[in-house]
């Protein structure tokens, strides 16, 4: 079979049989689909337009509500999960986070519990989630004892972040102390203190005691192995500060034990000051 006349496109390209089949026959698939369409309409799709008005109808009559209507007002907190708390009970976080279950989603805000959870003394770190639909996850890192501060027979511990933490005399005694006179440096000197204890555990632990020089603008150390005092710079604390420390108390240790005092604050150098006359004389 041949067709009697050869057709064009609109640009002059000549139809083929085969295409001009293939069209002829997508025409019939469409003409079937919207025959398909239309008996449908007939006997079921009117009620579907039917349902759409009344809708319509009914929106236009309560737009005031609609557009008041808050969907997050919809959803409640149901769950509530809690990683890492080791001293405080999921009751003690819950009730200081000031958030309960059943509370609209709307009126649960991350930030706002964070800040309410690092009033506690007993947290040093938090992190708050909220999860669709109905769900809170609450991420704790716990403080630690860093420091304690002796007052006649009363002793205080202090956290990284310079709070005071509810913990004994035994705990206190194992600590580094702070002096008197510096308590209200307390915070830049917990700081210092945790940048120690994390670059350098070991050299923590050695520390005795610690106070504030304002002359010197520096914090001044005192190691249970060495008899010089240490000044460390008052920011800019680097695990290569402390590493440098222990290399030139490895390197020269003549030196150091004859030292009265190491000062630390000036990058990549070490001030070794103030040497004892009988070790200088031999």
């Amino acid at each position: 079979m041949r067709l009697s006349q050869s057709k064009t496109t609109f640009f002059g390209r000549r139809i083929g049989y085969n295409e001009e089949m293939r069209k002829q026959a997508r025409a019939q698939k469409v003409k079937r689909g919207v025959g398909g369409t239309l008996r449908w309409f007939k006997r079921r799709g009117w009620i579907l337009c039917v349902l759409l008005i009344g809708v319509a109808v009914a929106a236009w009559c309560n737009r005031f509500y609609l557009q008041r209507l808050n969907p997050m007002e919809l959803r409640h907190l149901q769950y509530i999960d809690i990683e890492g708390n080791r001293m405080l009970s999921w009751e003690d976080v819950v009730q200081n986070a000031q958030v309960e279950p059943g509370m609209l989603m709307s009126e649960v805000n991350a930030d706002s519990v964070e800040k309410a959870l690092l009033q506690m003394p007993l947290i040093h770190s938090v992190t708050v989630r909220k999860y669709f639909p109905s769900s809170m996850e609450i991420k704790l890192k716990e403080a630690s004892p860093l420091v304690s501060v002796f007052d006649g027979g009363k002793a205080t511990v202090y956290s990284e972040r310079g709070m005071v933490m509810p913990l004994s005399m035994t705990t206190a005694l194992h600590l580094p102390v702070v002096d008197m006179e510096s308590i209200d440096k307390m915070k830049p000197i917990s700081a210092f203190l945790y940048a120690m204890r994390s670059s350098d555990k070991k050299l923590y632990e050695k520390v005795s005691q610690v106070s504030w020089s304002e002359a010197d603008k520096a914090f001044e150390v005192y190691f249970r192995d060495v008899g010089h005092k240490t000044l460390f710079p008052e920011v800019s604390w680097g695990e290569g500060m402390f590493t440098l420390y222990e290399s030139v108390k490895a390197g020269f240790p003549q030196d150091m034990r004859c030292a009265g005092e190491v000062d630390m604050r000036y990058a990549g150098f070490a001030y070794v000051r103030n040497f004892d006359k009988r070790c200088v004389n031999g």
